[in-house]
């Protein structure tokens, strides 16, 4: 089968294709083999290449797991970078192709331990990328479904990707090739500075070619994706977890409403497919919450090193449920005082920063000269951070909780409030004005981060601190 594509100036229909998470059916043979057809696996996988002198030459693989986001490993697109080219991804309907040019990278990056001038890469890297051919507007686009896991020990997993063959008369001969094979170690922590990201090891061989390609599951959902194998394997794989930090420019207009896209932008905007317990906190930070197997494999693949230390445990999932089922009434009724108070002993000066955080003119506070803070609503959305048991029968806890409805109440002099009075109206409620002095109320919402510690013999919290916080628009229109 031959197959041969026009590349173009970037093709806007990208964001009108059709989508399709349709995953492919494998068998649990073991071993390497080719699959009976380019397009049996869908165009999720993608072949990722550069031009030369002679022609195209195919030098790793991807999968596209949102419109014009494709995730691939980093030592492909630096061998592609080391040769002076652009990367050129192509994927395979059963009688046509369409290309994809980058517009955008990012991966994870780090100073090493042990060289001053080195730099250490997660081998996982995100690209964006625009449409650079027709595009088959009758075909749907094939995207991958993700799963955020720790693949188990015995657990079989596929590698999917392309091996270059040869060059004839200008023209790439490409084959798609499949690998299965079973989980023999998990390294949660890396393997060192060659491999500094959550990865593992499976006992299966991939070949040139097949470096980026997505590593699945029986269900078809992408774990990870292949970075190395020596000959007749085992093979390792970079799991996708460092992904999910990573942002892009968005390919499509529906992900390009900020500067740059994450992936959970993109499953947010129904235009990515991602399972597991993740979540995303108003910091922006992303953490994974591990089933109780996965925490166990998690602590015996950790390197001791790495530990937080003798006699210290972090729950598990179903124990941080069962924390917050028994313990939530209390953190939330604890947290909002922690909060109030917080607020309450702040300067006039940082209560300034603060509230123009919030939004409110800064011109408008110069002048306070007393404030007050009160929780009108009380508190929701309570997420339990990081929960871990201490040697000395505490359990250290940090959590989020969102302030509905926080009302300040400032107080200025009169003179000032009537220079500025327009613009207080539009800023502030309830404003009154008693002799030389003017009061006004502001009203906004906000996440606190807050760290406690937990003394279960004696029922209660101790040390709870608040820690940060996180703004939310004010609810008055401008």
């Amino acid at each position: 089968m031959s197959h041969s594509v026009r590349i173009t100036h970037a093709n806007p229909e990208l964001a009108n294709l059709k989508l399709s998470w349709a995953t492919p059916v494998f068998t649990d043979e073991d071993g390497i083999g080719s699959l009976e057809s380019l397009h049996q696996a869908g165009d999720a996988f993608v072949a990722v290449g550069m031009t030369g002198s002679e022609g195209m030459t195919i030098v790793g693989s991807g999968v596209m797991v949102a419109p014009g986001m494709v995730l691939t490993a980093t030592h492909v697109i630096d061998e592609i970078e080391a040769a002076g080219e652009t990367p050129v991804l192509l994927s395979f309907l059963p009688d046509a192709a369409r290309a994809w040019l980058p517009i955008g990278f990012s991966t994870l990056s780090s100073p090493s331990a042990f060289y001053h001038d080195v730099t250490v890469s997660s081998d996982i890297t995100l690209i964006s990328c625009s449409l650079n051919s027709d595009a088959l507007e009758a075909a749907p686009l094939s995207l991958a479904p993700m799963r955020v896991t720790l693949p188990l020990l015995g657990d079989r997993l596929w590698a999917i990707g392309f091996r270059h063959q040869d060059l004839q008369g200008g023209s790439a001969h490409i084959s798609p090739m499949i690998s299965s094979g079973i989980v023999t170690q998990a390294f949660p922590m890396g393997r060192g500075e060659r491999m500094p990201s959550p990865c593992f090891e499976v006992g299966m061989e991939t070949i040139g070619g097949m470096s980026g390609g997505a590593v699945v599951n029986a269900d078809g959902e992408v774990v990870g994706v292949v970075s190395s194998s020596p000959d007749g394997g085992p093979s390792y794989m970079t799991l996708i977890w460092d992904a999910l930090r990573l942002r892009v420019k968005g390919p499509i207009p529906r992900l390009s409403r900020n500067e740059t896209v994450s992936l959970l932008g993109a499953k947010a905007a129904s235009l990515a497919k991602l399972s597991g317990d993740v979540d995303r906190n108003p910091w922006g930070e992303v953490t994974f919450n591990l089933s109780t197997e996965e925490a166990a494999l998690f602590a015996t693949s950790a390197p001791i090193e790495t530990s937080d230390g003798e006699g210290r445990r972090a729950l598990t999932r179903d124990e941080r449920s069962e924390f917050v089922e028994q313990w939530g009434a209390e953190l939330e009724e604890e947290g909002a005082l922690a909060v109030v108070m917080a607020l309450t002993r702040f300067s006039t000066a940082k209560m300034a920063d603060f509230l123009v955080a919030a939004g409110v003119p800064s011109e408008l506070l110069t002048e306070v000269s007393g404030f007050s803070v009160e929780d009108f609503e009380g508190v929701e959305d309570l997420e339990l951070m990081r929960a871990e048991d201490r040697p000395n029968g505490t359990m250290q806890v940090e959590f989020f909780i969102r302030m509905l409805t926080l009302v300040w109440t400032l107080e200025m002099p009169a003179a000032f409030h009537l220079a500025h009075v327009d613009a207080m109206a539009a800023e502030f409620l309830n404003i009154e004005v008693e002799d030389d002095v003017a009061r006004m109320e502001f009203i906004h919402r906000a996440y606190f981060r807050i760290e406690a510690v937990l003394v279960p013999d004696s029922g209660g919290f101790a040390d709870m601190v608040v820690t940060s916080s996180a703004l939310i628009p004010s609810r008055r229109k401008r």
